[in-house]
């Protein structure tokens, strides 16, 4: 027999109804004692009969979480719910359990050596061998740095006064407009990554960098390091369709696309191919009128054939990613506050789970890293000016953590009042310093931002397990694409209206009833986001559909398990848990994550805690739990992302155009308290009714519901604050229960303190619902109940022009002439006023800018929103109103270093087929020519082990091709080299290797000239192996060659084909890692000058 003391302090103890609730199930004749530390008495003694239980019982809930509910027989009125209590059980065997960290996640001992499967330090660089990066707005790419470098003498920032943001680049042979082009390591870190060139003259182009340079006409081009490269467009990366644009006459340009183009109030954009002035270049959205409509204004008035010119419209992705050469790590950004901005890092491997072992996972990160390289902290009175040497990413209105300034009046929490540009911004405090400058060794750190989401893990965008920071909470996320809608759907490709398909059986879909705004799906093996959904039959989704079109696709449904800080169940590592452990996001952690598949393994997310141990936080079983795997396959890459995808919900009732309070299903937990929100309803994929409203306050309600009370109807929960009778507030529930229904809107009748009643009708007039009795416990519960209200609503505004704004050159607060038509969130457009500038406060003619103003009493215009004035939304269970954060209240940011991916008691190789492809032509080639013979890439999608281009099958293909050896037959001196990712000189057919392969070759032997030689060429790409040969057979060991691999996104059509930058490749990144093959005949004088050859390539494929 072996005593112990449970585990956990996550028990519950309600003292006045003498209950005591322990996690996990604990037989009666194995509970023996409760003692009360707190007040030093037992309370529950199994021998005692004055000390045992009036009732017992062992329940699972419905979630599968057992819990043990114990009614005393002492009476515990006296005491506190917060006393600490030991609770001593008995088991029938002596056994050794050892603590969460000395077994792994199958519970094997740890006792056999790990395999690493990733050697992944930053010391030089970004590791683009092993990593990929990609940036979108709203699910949609831009461009992507080719190897075809830009010869240039002089890059120049700040040389025009009307737009400090534009860039020349002097060159002699200069890229077309609206080319994307690569710019790196100039001297103005806001003029580097990837853009679209806006114009061009004969010597030189022009660009838009992410930020104002505010040091004059200055030369940033740095001989030494700076690099330019033509860029390549993504495929698909015009949106919209056909493009339309007029000019209203308020130095506006309208634009209407075909399709709805996805942008919102805030994203950056660009526009070429117009024939007009003032109207092509990299633009910020003004207005958004409809999902086909929106406003951007230039610097100057457009003019001429504004709407003549083959016109496309391309997102403009801020994100980016920056070796810290200083520290060895990784840097990236969304570089932008707008909504719907990723940036992401994703290795290129998936690493490949083996069933019976465990997979773990651990990183060095900061999820709220502070500013680097802090120039400056001054003081003038308790005004604080701040200068970093780099752009700090800081909005007006976000909090800053100032820490270890020598003069303390510098420290604290503080709200940022001012940003004078990108390099300066000031906070106040409470008490004037000092210190006029401070001293110290000090960080600044933006902290407890909204509409940000900090990721880390190993996951894509449909499957696995990770981190996230998010609105200043910590959680830890599952993330499964398991789940397959009712019925099946057809698709266009360039279209972002999704239909139901006619299905066999009759049963069409049920989109409605299933899917929410906001959430994402999968169609043949691409992830894409819900808009909006129109009926039951009809969605919106971006980007546009990228597949070839087709009908009866099926769909599936991305869902995430969020589980808060609070909800975890080994140690919450707030200061409550065994550690004692409290996480300080914006210092340095070591965060922790192993798993088992099988399709119901569990998942373990932990920490390094201060003694250098490793803790345990959250342990989720997954079996007996799930009808499907938890997740579709246990193959995952490691994978950081920084996103402004805004909290969203859905309205629960009509809202008026009178309205000034807004219901919602969801607690908006995740909402700032005051803010602006986009409403909008889908009547088709082109039209619609939006409007964007601004909010003073929330109500948030959200209870877990412990029981049902038999006769009265109430539904019991700890706290009823956040929700009023009447019949006026709604609530939904997650979970049926009782005679509940999950995710149906209800009205609350009437509360208590601790309970309230429902019913299916509003108004005053409702009676409540009569409910079957249920019982749960706070530690079980029955369902989870949830209530939102955005109160003191004001409605869209119409805008005004010509208004004078009476403030102080370097200031952002100021008296409007007039505030009619005024609202917190527009756009402000004037002479003096930085670009993108907006409202960020109103009360009554006094105003607050997000940006400082650069000269005194500036004359503005106030850009509406959306229509201008406030829209009816009805209430239709099937077409639900969405309600989405207009824009994250910062920029989110992240830094990591080391990843380490490990399989405990290593990685077996699996034995496999040696597939093999070559060429048999033995055609020639002549003396110093070099030509291609043979390309390879993992084949873009499979399903049913039937390989395909993109979009043809289910899958994403995301194998893992293995090099094995390459061979080369040849009467003559060749050199032979092995590229990665090159262009090809003539279009050829990718043809499937056949058998179980999910391999697919190009011959290009089938490329020659009039004389039968052989005449392709690769261009560009990388040599990443290579050898000599000569008269006869050679072979040569490809083991040591990494692997090719898929890309984040997939693509690749079903030919190799030819095109130059800037026209999309269909190769990595927009499509699988090609390798192909080129000799270089060096026969030179001996014998005959052509020389024949044939070569063929071996690997493995690792498919499971």
């Amino acid at each position: 027999m072996a005593r112990k003391t449970i585990l956990s302090n996550y028990y519950l103890f309600d003292a006045s109804q003498r209950e005591v609730i322990i996690p996990g199930g604990v037989q009666r004749e194995d509970l023996i004692l409760i003692t009360n530390v707190t007040d030093n008495k037992v309370i529950y003694n199994f021998s005692d009969p004055e000390l045992t239980a009036t009732s017992y019982d062992i329940s699972t809930d419905i979630r599968n979480v057992v819990t043990t509910r114990i009614i005393l027989s002492y009476d515990t009125t006296g005491m506190s719910n917060t006393d600490k209590l030991q609770i001593v059980v008995d088991e029938y065997e002596e056994t050794y359990s050892p603590a969460e960290t000395y077994h792994d996640s199958v519970n094997k001992m740890r006792i056999s050596a790990p395999q690493s499967q990733i050697d992944t330090d930053f010391e030089y660089g970004t590791q683009d061998t092993k990593w990929e990066g990609l940036a979108m707005i709203n699910n949609n790419p831009f461009a992507y740095k080719s190897q075809d470098s830009v010869a240039v003498t002089e890059i120049t920032a700040g040389d025009n006064a009307a737009n400090l943001r534009e860039v020349e680049v002097a060159t002699a042979t200069p890229p077309a407009a609206g080319s994307a082009i690569y710019v790196q390591d100039t001297l103005f870190p806001g003029g580097n990554g990837v853009f679209i060139i806006d114009k061009v003259t004969a010597t030189s182009f022009f660009y838009t960098a992410k930020y104002e340079w505010t040091l004059g006409s200055t030369n940033v081009y740095d001989a030494a390091r700076t690099a330019v490269y033509n860029g390549v467009h993504y495929t698909a990366s015009a949106i919209g369709g056909t493009i339309s644009l007029t000019a209203p006459g308020d130095d506006s340009i309208a634009v209407t696309t075909q399709h709805a183009h996805g942008l919102e109030v805030g994203n950056e954009f660009a526009i070429t191919g117009s024939a007009g002035t003032n109207v092509n270049g990299s633009w910020t959205v003004g207005r958004v009128t409809s999902p086909t409509t929106f406003n951007y204004y230039t610097t100057a008035a457009p003019s001429g054939g504004v709407s003549s010119g083959t016109i496309k419209l391309y997102p403009r992705p801020q994100g980016s990613s920056i070796h810290r050469a200083f520290d060895g790590g990784v840097k990236f950004s969304t570089n932008t506050f707008s909504k719907n901005q990723q940036a992401i890092r994703q290795t290129k491997r998936y690493f490949r789970y083996q069933s019976g072992k465990g997979v773990a996972f651990s990183t060095g990160s900061i999820l709220e890293p502070a500013i680097e390289n802090i120039d400056s902290i001054t003081a003038s009175g308790t005004t604080v000016t701040v200068v970093s040497a780099e752009a700090h990413n800081i909005t007006r209105g976000s909090q800053v953590d100032v820490r270890n300034c020598g003069d303390n009046n510098y420290n604290g929490i503080y709200e940022v009042t001012n940003v004078i540009n990108a390099f300066t911004f000031e906070y106040t405090v409470s008490n004037a310093p000092s210190e006029a400058t401070a001293s110290g060794e000090y960080s600044i750190t933006a902290v407890n931002s909204y509409g940000t989401n900090l990721e880390i893990g190993m996951m894509d965008q449909q499957n696995g397990l990770f981190f996230r920071y998010s609105n200043g909470k910590l959680s830890v996320v599952r993330r499964t694409s398991t789940f397959q809608l009712s019925g099946r759907c057809n698709a266009t490709n360039g279209s972002t209206l999704i239909t139901s398909a006619a299905s066999i059986n009759g049963e069409t879909a049920k989109f409605s009833k299933q899917l929410n705004p906001g959430d994402y799906i999968i169609l043949r093996g691409s992830s894409y986001r819900v808009d909006g959904i129109i009926s039951d039959t009809q969605l919106v989704i971006f980007p546009d559909y990228r597949g070839p079109s087709s009908n009866n696709i099926p769909i599936t449904k991305t869902v995430e398990t969020e589980w808060g800080q609070g909800d975890w169940n080994i140690d919450r590592c707030d200061g409550t848990g065994k550690s004692g452990y409290t996480i300080d996001p914006t210092r340095m952690q070591m965060f922790y994550m192993d798993y088992s598949w099988y399709g119901a393994g569990f998942i373990r997310w932990g920490f390094r805690a201060t003694d250098g141990n490793v803790i345990y936080a959250h342990k989720i079983p997954n079996n007996n739990q799930n009808t499907e795997a938890y997740m579709r396959s246990g193959n995952l890459p490691a994978r950081y992302e920084v996103n402004t995808l805004p909290p969203a919900t859905v309205a629960t009732k009509s809202f008026g155009s009178g309205d000034s309070v807004l219901y919602v299903a969801d607690a908006p937990t995740k909402f700032p308290d005051s803010g602006t929100l986009r409403v909008k309803s889908s009547s088709s994929a082109t039209a619609g009714t939006q409007e964007y409203i601004n909010y003073t306050s929330k109500t948030v309600f959200l209870q877990d519901v412990i029981s049902v009370t038999s006769g009265n109807n109430q539904i019991e929960v700890s706290d009823t604050t956040g929700i009023v009778g009447g019949g006026i507030q709604t609530v939904t529930f997650d979970l049926p229960f009782s005679n509940i229904a999950a995710n149906k809107v209800y009205y609350v009748v009437s509360k208590t303190a601790s309970a309230f009643t429902i019913s299916e009708n509003s108004g005053g007039s409702a009676t409540a619902k009569t409910l079957s009795p249920a019982t749960g416990s706070a530690l079980s519960p029955l369902s989870r109940v949830s209530s939102g209200v955005f109160n003191g609503v004001t409605r869209e505004q119409a805008g005004a022009s010509a208004v004078t704004i009476t403030i102080a050159s370097g200031s952002a607060d100021g008296i409007l002439s007039s505030a009619t038509g005024v609202q917190i969130g527009q756009r402000v457009i004037g002479t003096n006023i930085p670009s993108d500038t907006f409202v960020t406060s109103l009360s009554g003619t006094n105003i607050g800018l997000s940006r400082a103003v650069t000269s005194a009493n500036p004359s503005a215009r106030f850009v509406p929103l959306g229509p201008g004035s406030a829209q009816n939304f009805a209430y239709s269970s099937t077409r639900p109103i969405g309600v989405e954060l207009l824009q994250a209240s910062n920029v989110p940011n992240i830094s990591h270093w080391g990843s380490s991916v490990i399989m405990e008691g290593r990685y077996d190789e699996d034995r496999a087929y040696v597939y093999t492809v070559g060429t048999r032509t033995g055609r020639e080639i002549n003396s110093g020519q070099t030509k291609a013979l043979l390309a390879l890439r993992v084949s873009p999608s499979v399903d049913n082990g039937i390989p395909d281009t993109f979009g043809t099958r289910e899958l994403i293909n995301r194998m893992q091709l293995v090099l094995s050896s390459a061979e080369i037959s040849t009467n003559g001196a060749l050199f032979v080299e092995l590229l990665l990712n090159p262009r090809i000189s003539s279009n050829v057919d990718w043809l499937n290797v056949g058998g179980t392969s999910l391999a697919q070759y190009a011959n290009l032997t089938t490329l020659v000239d009039s004389g039968g030689r052989i005449n392709g060429e690769l261009i560009g790409g990388e040599v990443i192996f290579g050898f000599y040969a000569d008269t006869g057979v050679a072979a040569y060991n490809l083991s040591q060659v990494k692997e090719l691999s898929n890309s984040i996104l997939g693509g690749g059509s079903d030919q190799y084909e030819a095109s130059s930058p800037p026209n999309p490749s269909g190769i990595f990144p927009d499509g699988p890692e090609v390798l192909a093959i080129q000799i270089t005949n060096i026969a030179g004088g001996r014998g005959s000058n052509s020389r024949a050859a044939d070569v063929r390539i071996s690997w493995t494929e690792a498919q499971a």
